[in-house]
Protein backbone atom coordinates (compact mmCIF):
# COMPACT_ATOMS: atom_id res chain seq x y z
CA UNK A 1 0.00 0.00 0.00
CA UNK A 2 1.03 3.05 -0.78
CA UNK A 3 1.47 6.21 2.25
CA UNK A 4 -2.03 7.86 0.52
CA UNK A 5 -3.81 4.72 0.93
CA UNK A 6 -3.14 4.71 4.51
CA UNK A 7 -3.14 8.18 5.51
CA UNK A 8 -7.05 7.91 3.57
CA UNK A 9 -8.26 4.81 6.19
CA UNK A 10 -6.16 6.69 9.33
CA UNK A 11 -8.31 10.13 8.77
CA UNK A 12 -11.78 7.74 8.47
CA UNK A 13 -11.18 6.23 11.26
CA UNK A 14 -10.35 9.40 13.03
CA UNK A 15 -13.70 10.55 13.86
CA UNK A 16 -15.17 7.07 15.32
CA UNK A 17 -11.44 7.13 17.70
CA UNK A 18 -12.34 10.81 18.59
CA UNK A 19 -15.76 9.87 19.09
CA UNK A 20 -15.17 6.68 21.04
CA UNK A 21 -12.80 8.48 23.17
CA UNK A 22 -15.04 11.16 23.97
CA UNK A 23 -17.81 8.70 25.21
CA UNK A 24 -15.57 6.58 26.92
CA UNK A 25 -14.12 10.34 29.02
CA UNK A 26 -17.85 11.22 29.87
CA UNK A 27 -18.72 8.05 30.97
CA UNK A 28 -15.56 7.58 33.71
CA UNK A 29 -16.02 11.33 34.50
CA UNK A 30 -18.63 10.87 36.67
CA UNK A 31 -20.33 13.45 34.94
CA UNK A 32 -23.71 15.18 37.12
CA UNK A 33 -26.32 17.13 35.72
CA UNK A 34 -25.34 20.82 35.39
CA UNK A 35 -28.43 21.88 38.03
CA UNK A 36 -30.14 19.52 40.05
CA UNK A 37 -32.55 20.76 43.29
CA UNK A 38 -32.14 19.25 46.54
CA UNK A 39 -35.35 20.07 48.20
CA UNK A 40 -38.35 22.47 48.14
CA UNK A 41 -36.33 25.02 50.91
CA UNK A 42 -33.39 25.14 48.94
CA UNK A 43 -31.84 26.50 45.89
CA UNK A 44 -30.38 24.60 42.73
CA UNK A 45 -26.41 23.64 42.76
CA UNK A 46 -24.39 22.29 40.54
CA UNK A 47 -20.79 21.14 41.45
CA UNK A 48 -17.54 22.99 39.85
CA UNK A 49 -15.84 20.46 36.70
CA UNK A 50 -12.87 20.80 38.29
CA UNK A 51 -10.84 19.30 40.91
CA UNK A 52 -9.65 21.32 43.92
CA UNK A 53 -6.30 21.33 44.33
CA UNK A 54 -6.69 20.28 48.11
CA UNK A 55 -9.02 17.67 47.31
CA UNK A 56 -5.77 15.72 45.08
CA UNK A 57 -3.52 16.06 48.30
CA UNK A 58 -6.04 14.76 50.85
CA UNK A 59 -6.16 17.82 52.73
CA UNK A 60 -9.13 20.02 53.74
CA UNK A 61 -9.50 23.72 53.05
CA UNK A 62 -8.40 24.69 56.49
CA UNK A 63 -4.78 23.27 55.46
CA UNK A 64 -4.86 20.14 57.57
CA UNK A 65 -3.60 16.83 56.56
CA UNK A 66 -6.20 14.10 56.79
CA UNK A 67 -4.32 11.43 53.87
CA UNK A 68 -3.62 9.01 56.59
CA UNK A 69 -7.02 9.02 57.86
CA UNK A 70 -9.72 6.29 56.71
CA UNK A 71 -12.25 7.40 55.28
CA UNK A 72 -15.14 6.11 57.62
CA UNK A 73 -18.53 7.50 57.92
CA UNK A 74 -20.08 9.08 60.95
CA UNK A 75 -23.10 8.55 62.99
CA UNK A 76 -26.28 9.10 60.86
CA UNK A 77 -23.78 9.46 57.77
CA UNK A 78 -23.23 7.84 53.90
CA UNK A 79 -20.01 8.68 52.32
CA UNK A 80 -19.69 7.85 48.49
CA UNK A 81 -16.30 5.79 47.55
CA UNK A 82 -15.28 3.26 44.93
CA UNK A 83 -18.65 4.26 43.23
CA UNK A 84 -20.52 3.00 46.03
CA UNK A 85 -22.69 4.28 48.73
CA UNK A 86 -21.04 3.11 52.29
CA UNK A 87 -22.81 1.99 54.21
CA UNK A 88 -25.01 0.88 51.20
CA UNK A 89 -28.01 0.68 54.12
CA UNK A 90 -28.31 2.40 56.76
CA UNK A 91 -31.46 2.53 59.49
CA UNK A 92 -32.19 5.47 61.42
CA UNK A 93 -35.48 6.69 64.02
CA UNK A 94 -37.72 9.02 62.37
CA UNK A 95 -36.73 12.76 62.83
CA UNK A 96 -33.05 11.63 62.23
CA UNK A 97 -31.19 14.15 59.47
CA UNK A 98 -28.60 11.78 57.45
CA UNK A 99 -25.69 13.32 55.89
CA UNK A 100 -24.03 12.23 52.67
CA UNK A 101 -20.35 13.29 52.11
CA UNK A 102 -18.36 12.87 49.05
CA UNK A 103 -15.35 10.64 49.45
CA UNK A 104 -14.19 10.84 45.87
CA UNK A 105 -12.46 13.51 42.95
CA UNK A 106 -15.59 13.32 40.87
CA UNK A 107 -19.44 14.57 41.69
CA UNK A 108 -21.88 12.75 42.25
CA UNK A 109 -25.33 13.03 42.86
CA UNK A 110 -27.84 11.52 45.82
CA UNK A 111 -31.52 11.19 44.25
CA UNK A 112 -33.93 9.43 46.34
CA UNK A 113 -36.40 7.40 44.05
CA UNK A 114 -37.13 3.49 42.94
CA UNK A 115 -33.97 1.31 41.48
CA UNK A 116 -33.97 -2.03 40.25
CA UNK A 117 -33.30 -5.08 37.66
CA UNK A 118 -29.29 -4.80 39.05
CA UNK A 119 -27.13 -7.37 37.24
CA UNK A 120 -25.67 -9.64 39.65
CA UNK A 121 -22.53 -9.93 37.79
CA UNK A 122 -21.54 -6.26 37.09
CA UNK A 123 -23.86 -4.81 39.93
CA UNK A 124 -25.02 -2.25 37.28
CA UNK A 125 -28.91 -1.14 37.96
CA UNK A 126 -31.18 -1.52 34.97
CA UNK A 127 -33.64 1.01 36.13
CA UNK A 128 -34.28 3.92 37.90
CA UNK A 129 -36.77 6.53 38.71
CA UNK A 130 -36.80 9.72 40.97
CA UNK A 131 -39.18 10.69 43.11
CA UNK A 132 -37.89 14.67 43.90
CA UNK A 133 -38.05 13.83 47.16
CA UNK A 134 -34.06 14.91 47.44
CA UNK A 135 -32.14 15.19 44.13
CA UNK A 136 -28.59 16.84 44.95
CA UNK A 137 -25.64 17.03 43.16
CA UNK A 138 -22.77 16.62 45.21
CA UNK A 139 -19.37 18.50 44.65
CA UNK A 140 -16.13 16.36 44.19
CA UNK A 141 -14.50 16.11 47.55
CA UNK A 142 -12.74 18.90 49.66
CA UNK A 143 -14.88 21.51 47.53
CA UNK A 144 -17.95 24.03 48.55
CA UNK A 145 -20.94 21.37 47.99
CA UNK A 146 -19.45 18.04 49.03
CA UNK A 147 -22.00 16.88 51.74
CA UNK A 148 -25.88 16.75 51.61
CA UNK A 149 -28.51 16.33 54.27
CA UNK A 150 -32.02 15.53 54.68
CA UNK A 151 -34.06 14.95 57.85
CA UNK A 152 -36.09 12.09 57.48
CA UNK A 153 -39.72 12.50 58.99
CA UNK A 154 -41.84 9.39 58.14
CA UNK A 155 -40.79 5.61 58.62
CA UNK A 156 -40.35 3.69 55.43
CA UNK A 157 -37.66 2.73 53.45
CA UNK A 158 -36.32 5.76 51.15
CA UNK A 159 -33.96 4.00 48.06
CA UNK A 160 -31.51 6.13 46.28
CA UNK A 161 -28.99 6.20 43.65
CA UNK A 162 -26.62 8.39 41.64
CA UNK A 163 -27.90 9.37 38.28
CA UNK A 164 -24.63 8.92 36.31
CA UNK A 165 -23.18 5.86 38.46
CA UNK A 166 -25.26 2.76 37.49
CA UNK A 167 -23.31 0.87 40.83
CA UNK A 168 -24.52 3.24 43.39
CA UNK A 169 -27.80 2.13 45.04
CA UNK A 170 -28.78 2.07 48.11
CA UNK A 171 -31.78 3.04 51.07
CA UNK A 172 -32.31 4.85 54.12
CA UNK A 173 -34.45 2.82 56.30
CA UNK A 174 -36.20 4.88 58.67
CA UNK A 175 -37.99 3.48 62.18
CA UNK A 176 -41.18 4.28 64.27
CA UNK A 177 -40.31 6.18 67.54
CA UNK A 178 -40.94 3.84 70.39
Amino acid sequence: MTSTTLSSRASRRTPWVLTAALVALVAVSGCTPATTADDANSEPTAPSASTAPDAMNGEQSDGSDESDAPIEPGPNEVITIGLRFTPPTITVPVGTTVTWRNGEAIGHTITSGLWGDVNETTGLRGSQEADDLFRHALAPMGQEGDTFSFTFTEPGEYPYFCEPHLTMNASVIVEAAE
